[in-house]
């Protein structure tokens, strides 16, 4: 199947520092900002459905999470309009993710949602290269998007990001214009995590 993927670090001392300073998760933060940035590329909106491409007004985002039993759960994470919003309806969708029994057919043999993003986080790994296990038998456009754990340097804080997504959807433009996106978001977090809304006003750059 047509996929390509690009690993980058992020810088993301910023973001750290605004979350510790205002009590916020770093967790839901860099996830709310990767929705932020999807609503502002549009070729992340695409879907390959069958015969036809379909866009999706909201993508949410459909998170890997770990159980106290340490086996892993999907947890759907509603979209949110605002960061305060989306922090606390992640905090439940997590919670009863992880309190959810492991049920093997939930990872197989259901009919892919469309208009998510699949995101995981490795946070014992500082990785430079990543490949997503896909059932290749199946049409899948999804995009897959992955953080690992975030390093100190002498550049600051970097935080590694997978971008795995379909090349029948976008190219490397496209990739690179989300992840020019994700770092502006990162460098100034105050003006997606503080305000009423989905970062739209502010004036980060729509890049489609």
């Amino acid at each position: 199947m047509p996929w390509f993927n690009i690993c980058v670090d992020i810088e993301a001392s910023n973001l750290k520092q605004y979350c510790k300073d205002n009590s916020l998760s770093f967790f839901h933060a860099y996830l709310y900002l990767t929705q932020v940035a999807i609503d502002k590329n549009l070729p992340f909106r695409y879907r390959i459905v069958g015969d036809e491409v379909r866009v999706y007004d909201k993508i949410s985002v459909s998170c890997a999470v770990l159980a106290d039993d340490e086996t892993m759960r999907f947890c759907d994470m509603p979209y949110g309009n605002n960061f305060p919003q989306f922090s606390a309806l992640a905090a439940k969708a997590e919670q009863a993710a992880k309190e959810s029994s492991f049920i093997a057919g939930n990872f197989v043999g259901e009919q892919m949602k469309q208009d998510v993003v699949h995101m995981s986080v490795l946070p014992w790994v500082s990785f430079t290269s990543f490949s997503n296990a896909r059932n290749t038998s199946e049409v899948d456009s999804v995009p897959k998007i992955v953080y690992g754990r975030a390093k100190k340097t002498d550049n600051g804080l970097l935080m590694p990001l997978s971008v795995e997504v379909h090349h029948g959807v976008m190219d490397g433009l496209h990739v690179g214009r989300f992840i020019d996106t994700v770092e502006q978001l990162f460098t100034q977090p105050a003006l997606s995590l503080s305000i009423v809304g989905n970062g739209a006003g502010s004036n980060i750059a729509c890049a489609q």
